[in-house]
C-alpha cells in the first residue's frame, strides 16, 4: 500500500504545478492587458509664431506700404508684429541728402515667413512647442546696404549676399540660427509715376 500511495502522490505534483503555471499566465495575461489600457501617445508641439519688424538706417522712408495688415497703418519702427506665414512684398520711398542734392529712392522687397514647427510627439511624450522667429527688414535708402552710394559694398554682419546686380539686391538675413531670403529690387517711386501718367 506504502509504493501505491507514493505513485499516486509523484502523479498529482505535476498537475499541480501545471496548474499553477496557467494560473499564474492568465495573469500575466489579464495584468498586461490593463496596462496596455493606460498606454498614452503625446501630442505634437504647435508650431511657432511669426514675427516681423522694420527698421529704418540713413534716412526715414516717406511712404511704406507694407504689403500685409500685420503692420498696422501707424506702427512704431522695430516693433515686432504677428505675422502669418506666407510670401510678402514690401514698398518703400523718400528722399536721401547725397551731399549735393536730395535724390529720391524707392524699393520693392519681396520675402517669405515662416513658422518653425513643433516636435512630433512620440509614446508617453509630448512635443515641444516650436520656437518663435523675428524676421526684420531694413528699410535703406541703399537696399539692404550701409554706405554713402548705391553701389556700397559695407554689408552688415547680419547679411549674407546672395545677388547683386545694379537694380537688384538678394541676401539672406540670419538671426538665431534662422534663414530669411529678402529680395531689394530698385524702382521709380509711385509718385513719379503718377506724374507720368498725368502728362
Amino acid at each position: 500500500m506504502k509504493t501505491s500511495n507514493r505513485k499516486i502522490e509523484k502523479t498529482n505534483k505535476p498537475e499541480i504545478s501545471l496548474q499553477r503555471l496557467q494560473s499564474i499566465t492568465i495573469v500575466l495575461f489579464i495584468v498586461s492587458l490593463t496596462s496596455c489600457g493606460k498606454a498614452w501617445i503625446g501630442t505634437d508641439g504647435r508650431p511657432g509664431d511669426a514675427y516681423l519688424a522694420l527698421t529704418w538706417y540713413e534716412a526715414e522712408p516717406t511712404y511704406i506700404d507694407a504689403g500685409t495688415n500685420a503692420i498696422p497703418y501707424v506702427f512704431y519702427w522695430d516693433e515686432y508684429y504677428l505675422i502669418q506665414p506666407g510670401f510678402y512684398t514690401l514698398y518703400y520711398e523718400g528722399e536721401v541728402w547725397t551731399g549735393l542734392y536730395w535724390a529720391a529712392y524707392a524699393w520693392d522687397v519681396t520675402y517669405e515667413i515662416w513658422e518653425i514647427e513643433g516636435e512630433q510627439g512620440d509614446w508617453y511624450y509630448h512635443g515641444e512647442d516650436g520656437p518663435d522667429n523675428y524676421f526684420t527688414i531694413e528699410c535703406n535708402p541703399y537696399g539692404p546696404y550701409v554706405g554713402s552710394s548705391y553701389k556700397s559694398t559695407a554689408i552688415s554682419d547680419k547679411y549674407e549676399l546672395v545677388e547683386e546686380t545694379e537694380n537688384k539686391v538678394v541676401v539672406l538675413q540670419e538671426r538665431e540660427g534662422v534663414k530669411m531670403k529678402i529680395t531689394y529690387k530698385k524702382v521709380e517711386p509711385r509718385e513719379k509715376e503718377v506724374d507720368k501718367a498725368e502728362l
